[in-house]
């Protein structure tokens, strides 16, 4: 074998194994079970959420246990539910939840709550329906969430329902998926 078909040897293989390991780390939406189109019942925990049934599963991050998408381009409106341990005497207290979410996103800023209201989930539990809005990463796309915060058997639990500011999905909308969190 001559230099070059050497060279072409090692670069053909430098190639493949470049290729397998991209593939292998191209990430995708972890398995999620619970999940049935437009409902996802988390066992563990021991809640259900519902969504628009054409929403589809979406890459976990941080505390996130479920998270889906509209297939879209942008993949918005995103849908979320969280799962952390809460504080020791943590109360439901909108600005402390925004404040919190603005820590996992430190590029992010401007949040701004627009409307607080406290709810009572359809097992009786508290909850804190918030509405906000804030700057994403990029510094010009504005985006508004519905959450609702509840804090339950020593978890904190939070639905999130994100889009672009004035986008087809509205407000109203939003909130009715975020507000869909069920325990059992």
């Amino acid at each position: 074998m001559n230099k070059r078909s050497r060279i072409a040897a090692m670069m053909l293989v430098s190639l493949i194994v470049m290729v397998f390991v991209s593939a292998c780390a191209t990430t995708k939406p972890q398995a999620q079970p619970g999940f049935t189109p437009g409902k996802y019942e988390n066992a563990e925990y021991r809640f259900t959420v519902t969504f628009p049934d054409h929403y589809e599963l979406q890459e976990l991050q941080g505390d996130e246990v479920f998270k889906v998408a509209n297939p879209n381009m942008y993949r918005i409106p995103v849908f979320s539910v969280n799962v952390a341990e809460a504080k020791p005497g943590q109360t439901l207290d909108a600005q402390a939840f925004v404040d919190s979410v603005s820590e996992t996103m430190p590029k992010a800023k401007r949040f701004k709550i627009l409307s607080e209201e406290s709810i009572a989930l359809s097992d009786g539990t508290p909850a804190l329906a918030i509405f906000f809005k804030y700057l994403y990463s990029d510094g010009a796309t504005k985006l508004q969430t519905a959450s609702v915060w509840a804090i339950k058997d020593g978890k904190s639990f939070s639905t999130n329902a994100t889009t672009i500011l004035g986008g087809d999905t509205g407000p109203d909308k939003l909130m009715e998926v975020a507000k869909s969190l069920t325990f059992f």
